[in-house]
């Protein structure tokens, strides 16, 4: 940030910082991303897709505006609670590397039973390129024959995200 912004601006930024990090642990500390049990009442989809819409807002507002293109990997427990958010690979402003040893190491050393993947579109146009449908399904493969469910990849932009499954959003 050295150099670009001015007091202000940093003060600001590091303000939404703080927030995007207190929303994370208000995640964390909600219930399910997800319904993991038989009840599937309306309270508990109501909490669901609330936990949902908070988590998409947070990671667009976190990575959606870049100007390169990242990759976070959103890893949940077997509750379908939050685990945590992490950032996986950078690339360029036109694509991302995907390090499949790195995804692993990840989801082993946090116990992820389920994981979210999520990457931005530093074009502006969250719909999901041909390339991404195809990694997404071949992750998926591979995902499950690690006995881990991918629920879904978003494609994030400054104003919002797009599913690849169709299982999230």
């Amino acid at each position: 940030m050295e150099g670009i912004f001015n007091e202000g601006e940093k003060e600001l930024i590091e303000a939404a910082q703080l927030v995007l990090r207190e929303g994370v642990n208000r995640l964390k500390a909600r219930g399910a991303l997800y319904a993991t049990n038989i009840k599937h009442d309306r309270e508990t989809r109501n909490e669901v897709l609330q936990a949902r819409i908070a988590l998409t807002d947070s990671l667009v507002a976190h990575y959606g505006s870049l100007r390169h293109e990242v990759m976070v990997m959103v890893l949940i427990d077997a509750q379908g609670r939050l685990i945590s958010i992490e950032e996986l690979c950078k690339g360029n402003a036109r694509k991302v590397s995907i390090n499949c040893r790195e995804i692993a190491a990840c989801i082993i050393a946090n116990g992820a039973d389920s994981v979210m993947l999520a990457h931005n579109h530093p074009s502006g146009d969250n719909t999901p390129s041909q390339q991404d449908v195809d990694a997404t399904k071949q992750l998926g493969v591979w995902l499950a024959a690690m006995e881990v469910q991918l629920i879904d990849h978003i494609v994030l932009n400054g104003e919002g995200a797009s599913s690849i499954m169709g299982k999230w959003l």
